[in-house]
């Protein structure tokens, strides 16, 4: 009788769990036609409407995190919700449980971990980050294997269970190469939800470098609320600037671009790397473990980027340090050079190693 594989993803919360849990998932079909995936995550997550959107099949928990609450909250989540939640994965598993767990981060990540070293079921956990989230620390010696999206997260984990495999990209982004454009197109990447400090101020850094008589475009996804304003501030500033709510596009956003402005979750940091993007990075500075200045810092390491810190991040100094990147050819062909070099291209082939020796796969996929 044949025994039908089957991979549960717990976690998620924001696009940085939810995309890199969906990529393995896209991967992992790809490579075992046979295999099922399960999701769980959070009723409050991201996930809660965009697996289902995709029409992945994901069992929603009602939890709430205990990263900042008071102390009641605390109680409540350790003592009622995480137990109910627990019995629930359970439950659910009764009639098909899974032969791996994956845990990609996020409160609801805790869950599906717990159900699953209750139940005797592997688990792998999936850190994207340069520093490592609360519950990949604290489960971390609990688990079988870690794949790391950086080799800097090792530090802090166990050495004889991490395993450097780099995050995986979405192939369609992957295979973008940079090149340069007349005129010089600049973009700015907040994040699916946009970043409130790029939309007020890169408008007004664009006027500078505008005033001074210099050539360009903008492509800036603002998020759904920050359409409106940012590109009413573009208009005031006279510079030609496409202002997206949200990108479904993003090869297309990658490849008609010269340079970014972005954040540093961990995907976006992958994804400039592999496409040779050379980005002025501007971490979240209250991100958990602030480890968003470290994802930057590792490819900034490299000569593939620079950071700007936000509390330093004026407008002029934006104008200042897009002007140095943007209009000096040389210096874009040698940062994405150094991009491509530091990226690491085969993240997929190393975490599907990974995760196959905890599958009962036939000897044709395996």
């Amino acid at each position: 009788m044949t025994i039908r594989p089957i991979l549960s993803i717990a976690g998620g919360g924001t696009g940085g769990h939810v995309m890199p849990a969906l990529a393995l998932a896209d991967a992992a079909r790809k490579a075992w036609p046979e295999l099922k995936v399960q999701f769980i995550g959070a009723e409050r997550g991201l996930e809660a409407t965009l697996l289902p959107e995709k029409g992945e099949e994901v069992l929603l928990l009602s939890m709430h995190s205990v990263q900042g609450a008071g102390l009641i909250q605390k109680l409540r989540v350790l003592l009622w919700e995480l137990p109910r939640a627990v019995w629930q994965v359970r439950s659910h598993w009764k009639s098909e449980p899974p032969h791996l767990v994956v845990g990609v981060g996020g409160y609801a990540s805790i869950t599906g971990i717990l159900a699953a070293l209750a139940s005797r079921i592997p688990v792998v956990l999936y850190e994207q980050n340069a520093v490592p989230g609360m519950v990949n620390r604290k489960l971390a010696r609990f688990c079988k294997k870690i794949m790391l999206g950086f080799a800097e997260a090792a530090r802090l984990l166990p050495a004889e269970k991490s395993i450097m495999t780099g995050n995986v990209v979405r192939e369609d982004i992957a295979s973008i190469n940079w090149q340069p454009h007349l005129p010089p197109r600049l973009l700015i990447l907040g994040g699916s939800q946009g970043a409130a400090f790029l939309n007020n101020n890169l408008p007004a850094a664009c006027r500078l470098l505008k005033v001074k008589g210099l050539e360009f475009e903008v492509t800036h996804i603002a998020g759904k609320d920050g359409v409106e304003p940012v590109t009413a501030a573009y208009h005031e500033a006279s510079v030609h600037a496409n202002v997206l709510g949200f990108c479904n596009e993003m090869p297309e956003f990658y490849a008609s671009g010269d340079m970014m402005v972005a954040r540093s979750g961990a995907m976006t940091v992958g994804e400039a790397a592999i496409c040779g993007i050379p980005t002025i990075f501007v971490p979240l500075p209250h991100a958990a473990d602030n480890h968003q200045y470290y994802n930057a810092k590792a490819m900034a390491e490299h000569n593939a980027a620079i950071i700007v810190e936000q509390k330093t991040g004026s407008v002029t100094r934006l104008a200042d340090e897009i002007e140095k990147m943007l209009f000096n050819s040389h210096r874009l062909a040698e940062m994405s050079r150094s991009a491509r070099a530091w990226a690491t291209v085969d993240a997929r082939a190393h975490q599907l190693e990974v995760i196959s020796a905890y599958l009962p796969l036939s000897e044709a996929s395996a």
